[in-house]
């Protein structure tokens, strides 16, 4: 099980039991269960179909997504996406390879196969494969404690993608470190999609050769992002994620 805190293409990210539809919905809408007791709370793979739907705004624009869990397991999560933006649509699946080791789970490799549709070209799809040597952090395997810190050390990340023209070169990078830490274990959060308990930490979203710190919260019932702050190198919020729907 993934946090899903990558860009919005790969969306970044426990448990959740199955009710009935009815009862889905009425768990948005009234209050969330009471946090665990203590100051830890461990996540489980997130239920197979359930989907989740956000709107991201920055200074560039806005974006609608909709991300469907297709399978949550400790060594592969795979979703798809349905993203909306001023510039058009694309749809996508995201499947990611994870590994355990030690208290921490780790990514290793991300496939992202996008489908956009282009202006004289019809249907265009692309493909783009991400690996990173050693893996990439991604926070801890079980529990979830407040205070509790990890590091992301400078990693070789190769991207390769394909697309109608064939194949481009690899891009071969190495990342910069950062690091992540559990913020408050137990905090309430409202968004669109109504009032949930949350895990929120700290986290580094990397970007080739530079990384931006990122603020997050994901449901404690649910086990998938309720809100993502994106911040600039002073600090300031650049970008907002926010849940506005879950089924």
């Amino acid at each position: 099980m993934v946090r899903r805190v990558l860009p919005l293409l790969a969306l970044a990210l426990f448990v959740f039991v199955a009710p009935a539809e009815a009862q889905k919905r009425r768990a948005v809408r009234s209050a969330p269960p009471a946090p665990p007791s203590g100051a830890c709370h461990t996540f489980a793979f997130v239920r197979a179909g359930l989907r989740a739907s956000y709107l991201s705004e920055s200074p560039s624009g806005t974006a609608t997504f909709t991300v469907t869990h297709v399978s949550d397991a400790a060594n592969l999560a795979v979703t798809t996406q349905k993203v909306q933006t001023a510039q058009g649509e694309a749809d996508a699946e995201t499947r990611i390879d994870m590994e355990t080791s030690g208290s921490m789970r780790f990514v290793k490799h991300m496939k992202v196969t996008t489908s956009i549709t282009v202006p004289v070209l019809g249907r265009v799809s692309t493909v783009t494969d991400v690996d990173w040597v050693p893996s990439m952090p991604w926070g801890p395997a079980a529990g979830w404690c407040t205070g509790a810190k990890w590091t992301i050390p400078v990693m070789t990340q190769t991207v390769r993608s394909s697309g109608p023209t064939g194949a481009l070169p690899p891009v071969i990078t190495n990342t910069m470190a950062g690091e992540g830490e559990v913020l408050a274990v137990g905090e309430s959060i409202t968004v669109p999609a109504g009032t949930f308990n949350t895990v929120k930490y700290r986290n580094t979203i990397l970007a080739g050769t530079s990384v931006q710190p990122a603020i997050v919260w994901m449901s404690m019932q649910h086990g998938i992002l309720v809100r993502q702050d994106s911040l600039d190198a002073a600090g300031n919020v650049v970008t907002v994620t926010r849940l506005t729907a879950v089924q």
